[in-house]
């Protein structure tokens, strides 16, 4: 039964963190686009930080792709 409770916290909180992760990428993103004008290096700074903020949305998805990638290509080696 704590196994099942357990991993349903372990859920919950994943999607608590990908929510902060997005809408910190979108304040990253509309204030960007605010300050483009006066301040370009930091606008892109800023830019920056709030793509690689979007693209740990997605840190799970990625992480299976790369260890699905490595496993076909070092199971194809030993082969």
């Amino acid at each position: 039964m704590d196994h099942k409770k357990n991993n349903y916290i372990k859920k919950f909180s994943d999607y608590i963190i990908n929510f902060a992760f997005l809408y910190s990428s979108f304040v990253c993103f509309s204030k960007s686009i605010d300050i483009w004008e006066n301040n370009k290096l930091l606008a892109i700074l800023i830019l920056f930080c709030g793509c690689l903020s979007f693209i740990a949305v997605f840190r799970y998805s990625i992480a299976k792709l790369i260890y699905f990638l490595k496993n076909k290509l070092f199971n194809n080696d030993k082969k």
